[in-house]
């Protein structure tokens, strides 16, 4: 441990983060030692049934705890990493398979659903074949997604069904879900989840351009509201996510947050709420 330091964090993220300075300084007010490294100068190095964790210069013994930040394209390469974290008792607010369920929508919302948390109605087809024999039961407008791998490679309103049969046969790439889900034209709530505590921004929409405002106002959901998001990310496997709700419907999830962007907004410094909720970890941990 580095001499003045309570304890040490990994920031794992990916290229060009903007605000890895103002999440350092948060840490060390805690008097908390932070690293950042971009994903891609790790390697994980498999022999047998052993895997260890490949770097520039340091050892992963010399960490308390991680932050991840990184999409879910790097799913293959963060579930074995998140298990070298839990096996070697280094906190990280990714827990082992949620990489795995959040970069599968299909099994995201099982998930979800599984642990009685609202989504809007949804329908998912493993081809388009099946979808012109179903088009009689859906209500228009719904929203049409269509995800090859990780990769969401369309994501469109569909307002009626001749434009869901033109959208349809417009897809060329090869995919393997496609996801017709109900649409509420109502305002979009995006929220920062750290830990207990809920951050929230409320984005309205607009009829005219058919997408939601991208600013937004500052929002206090209800208690209610609150422990339903910290529910779908305690059932996702994170303690920290930015999760979009419609009426308590949740609508998706990301397993890190976009700091700038809420302090933007809401004039909260949730760096220090980050650097914060890490103090309590170790904190707790402590008095085990």
């Amino acid at each position: 441990m580095i001499k003045g330091f309570l304890m040490k964090t990994l920031f794992i993220h990916e290229k060009d983060t903007a605000y890895i300075q103002e999440l350092k300084e948060a840490f060390n007010k805690k008097n908390i030692s932070f690293q950042a490294i971009e994903i891609g100068q790790l390697g994980l190095l498999t022999e047998g049934k052993e895997t260890t964790l490949t770097t520039n210069g340091f050892s992963l013994e010399e960490f308390d705890s991680c932050f991840l930040a990184v999409g879910v394209q790097f799913t293959q390469f963060v579930e074995p990493l998140i298990d070298e974290f839990s096996q070697k008792g280094i906190y990280c607010q990714v827990k082992p398979d949620a990489y795995s369920i959040l970069s599968n929508k299909a099994f995201q919302l099982t998930t979800l659903n599984s642990h009685k948390i609202n989504t809007p109605n949804t329908t998912i087809f493993g081809s388009s074949s099946f979808i012109n024999s179903s088009l009689k039961g859906f209500r228009f407008p719904l929203v049409l997604q269509v995800f090859s791998g990780y990769k969401k490679i369309q994501d469109v309103l569909v307002e009626s069904e001749k434009s869901m049969i033109s959208i349809v046969k417009s897809i060329k790439s090869d995919f393997d879900i496609l996801l017709l889900q109900e649409f509420f034209e109502k305002p979009l709530d995006v929220s920062a989840v750290i830990g207990k505590e809920v951050f929230s921004v409320r984005r309205l929409w607009n009829n005219e351009r058919l997408e939601y405002l991208k600013k937004g106002a500052t929002r206090t959901l209800s208690e209610k509201e609150q422990e339903n998001l910290i529910n779908a990310c305690n059932a996702i496997g994170t303690e920290i996510a930015t999760v979009k709700s419609i009426e308590g419907n949740i609508v998706s999830l990301k397993p890190f947050v976009d700091f700038s962007y809420f302090q933007e907004i809401l004039g909260k410094n949730l760096y220090e709420k980050l650097a914060e909720f890490y103090l309590s970890k170790f904190e707790k941990k402590a008095m085990e």
